[in-house]
């Protein structure tokens, strides 16, 4: 579990992001244009990351630093207590948090701009030699001067989303954040609800998307709040949908509770909260070594055929799909778990029960 700055969402939320993208061409903000951004950067990013109400945001004056069509910036938190800077299109469209690199060189080839960029990665981030680095296609995005591509290092054992322009030299880690959307909106487009593990009917008024780690202690701590009060206070009012989002870089097996979590979906859907209750209540119990036969227990205690499940998380024949929530989650801007989506709401941690409820509230008020 990583720490966040606040309860809610917070720049901890936005994740880190390595900006570059196609530059446009140069243009001047006027005064009355800058105070629009301005406002526009702050309402949006109070809305998407859920800043509470006591967390105070300002902008410091735009600058240009010499990336053509882009302004930086800073957001200052409760007055400068913590800091992100942030990069703005000159056209007040696009909001990206982070750092921008050039690539070398710009291939007329999608085959040689790979090449180039699998050797900018491996030189930039420093990775050896006996790591290898891969790309996973390139695709359009929802940026039209962008492909989509994701990054993999050591066999897809780390993955990042990023983003390559079509014209320039220019490449994008993380997220790209559309000014003047509605964020809510925009986050339920990104998440895929069919054909996932989930409690409660596909019509509730109140959706909550939770991705989640099985070794993370503040998951396990959620997945109580969610078994203990949650679903008894709202029934069918409410449905949760379990995402994996296992933090491969400091958990031993959360990866292989994830495989494992999706396998017993695809075996008998009707058993998985059972199984991440097991999982969490027993977490510290497993580790590297104990992981395998511990879920297996679990997933047999339920009525779940041992033999196929030892089948399907021996395949790996689950980890497309814990890959595809992984994915899913960077777009959206995770770094730490739990992090969850209430209506399109962003919530990091676990929040004051109160508050929990005051935002499931209102949205059925709201309906």
């Amino acid at each position: 579990m990583k720490k966040t700055r606040w309860k809610r969402g917070g720049i901890a939320g936005l994740a880190l992001v390595l900006l570059v993208g196609t530059m446009m061409a140069a243009q001047t903000l006027a005064p009355a244009q800058q105070e629009a951004v301005r406002q526009s950067i702050l309402r949006y990013v109070k809305e998407r990351f859920s800043i509470p109400p006591n967390v105070t945001l300002t902008l410091t004056p735009f600058r240009n630093v010499g990336f053509q069509g882009f302004y930086q910036t800073t957001i200052l938190v409760n007055g400068g207590k913590s800091k992100q800077i942030a990069y703005v299109s000159a056209d007040g469209k696009l909001l990206i948090f982070g750092n921008i690199y050039a690539l070398p060189s710009d291939p007329p080839t999608l085959a040689a701009r790979r090449a180039v960029l699998i050797q900018f990665v491996r030189q930039q981030f420093k990775i050896p030699a006996n790591l290898t680095v891969g790309l996973r296609g390139f695709r359009d995005s929802p940026f039209p001067q962008f492909y989509q591509t994701t990054v993999l290092v050591n066999g897809g054992q780390q993955q990042q989303i990023a983003y390559v322009s079509k014209a320039g030299r220019y490449l994008v880690f993380g997220n790209i954040f559309q000014l003047g959307s509605n964020p809510r909106l925009a986050v339920e487009r990104e998440i895929n609800l069919h054909n996932q593990p989930s409690v409660g009917p596909a019509n509730a008024p109140v959706t909550i998307v939770e991705y989640s780690d099985l070794e993370c202690p503040m998951c396990a701590r959620m997945h109580q709040f969610m078994v203990s009060q949650l679903i008894p206070k709202y029934g069918n009012k409410i449905r949760i949908v379990f995402k994996e989002f296992p933090l491969v870089q400091i958990h031993q097996w959360a990866l292989t509770g994830a495989i494992a979590d999706q396998c017993v979906y695809q075996i008998n859907p009707a058993d998985v909260l059972g199984f991440r209750t097991l999982v969490f209540q027993d977490q510290s119990l497993l580790n590297a070594t104990n992981a395998r036969a511990l879920l297996l227990d679990f997933g047999e205690r339920l009525g779940v055929d041992r033999t196929r499940l030892a089948a399907c998380i021996d395949s790996k024949a689950t980890l497309p799909r814990v890959e595809a929530d992984m994915r899913e989650g960077q777009r959206l801007g995770i770094n730490s778990t739990p992090t969850l989506f209430i209506n399109g709401q962003m919530m990091v941690g676990l929040p004051p029960a109160n508050e929990f409820f005051a935002i499931i509230n209102q949205d059925l008020a709201d309906k």
